[in-house]
């Protein structure tokens, strides 16, 4: 465990890539629909991009392609569990030139049970990504987290620089959002100590009283989180799944825009390490 916390820690000092995890235990908060869009109004931004699904409900890889994949995140776990490294030559997929991508299937939820019974656990994921070359390769690499605490996420939280939660306009945002961050600061405190926040993305925002009164109470419970930039409630964003469609492919997509406007902040915030 120590020689994989002395080459995490060295990686950091470089110019390399960010790797940004997109979680929150609650579901239908918009992760996948961010992961996606925010990545690829990124890699339209002139980024290069690898999208990582790590959520055994696959939507992400359904997004993507919706095709079976041979090879997955859940079979390079297996081999990184027992020492192997065959998934490097054919792991990373190509959706476009400058965006890459890392399917999943249904089986990501049984190997979590492997995980419980291997040495360093916590860092099977890093050691994936490092023997991937991920940061070397990408300047973003955003990691699509299935709705729970469990090892999976403390994997993903240990490979990542940063996280970014999305939480929607509801009175049930909160659900479980206290769990998530205390979560966050034991990983910080163990494992990853360069573990940052990159923001609260307030997604689902509509012009109710709800809306406005969620809000206010995330800006007081969370100063200086909430990221400036809102993702609206609308349709087009079921359509785009759909379709498996991108929101800036979309004609007059208005998400499209939010999204955009998004990948910007968080360019702004800081990119390449």
């Amino acid at each position: 465990m120590e020689n994989t916390q002395n080459a995490t820690s060295c990686q950091r000092d470089k110019k390399l890539g960010k790797v940004i995890a997109i979680a929150n235990q609650k579901g239908g908060v918009g992760k996948t629909m961010t992961t996606m869009n925010l990545g690829y109004s990124l890699s339209k931004q002139g980024y290069k991009v690898l999208l990582i699904d790590f959520d055994p409900q696959h939507n992400l890889t359904n997004y993507l392609e919706g095709e079976e994949h041979v090879l997955t995140i859940s079979e390079a776990i297996g081999q990184e569990i027992v020492g192997e490294t065959e998934y490097v030559k054919s792991l990373i997929q190509k959706y476009n030139e400058t965006l890459h991508y890392i399917p999943t299937n249904l089986s990501l939820s049984a190997i979590e049970l492997k995980l419980v019974m291997t040495n360093a656990r916590e860092y099977i994921l890093t050691d994936i990504l490092t023997n991937l070359k991920i940061r070397e390769l990408y300047d973003y690499v955003l990691i699509d987290c299935m709705p729970a605490l469990n090892m999976l996420l403390i994997n993903v939280l240990t490979a990542v620089d940063s996280i970014i939660v999305p939480v929607e306009a509801s009175y049930g945002a909160f659900e479980g959002l206290e769990q998530l961050f205390e979560y966050v600061k034991m990983v910080q405190k163990r494992l990853n100590r360069e573990l940052k926040i990159e923001g609260i993305v307030y997604t689902k925002v509509n012009h109710t009283k709800i809306s406005k009164e969620v809000r206010e109470k995330l800006r007081k419970m969370y100063p200086g989180l909430l990221l400036s930039i809102e993702i609206k409630e609308l349709t087009e964003a079921r359509k785009s799944y759909a379709d498996r469609v991108p929101l800036e492919q979309m004609n007059q997509s208005r998400l499209a825009i939010d999204y955009a406007n998004l990948a910007t902040e968080i360019s702004n915030k800081g990119g390449q390490k």
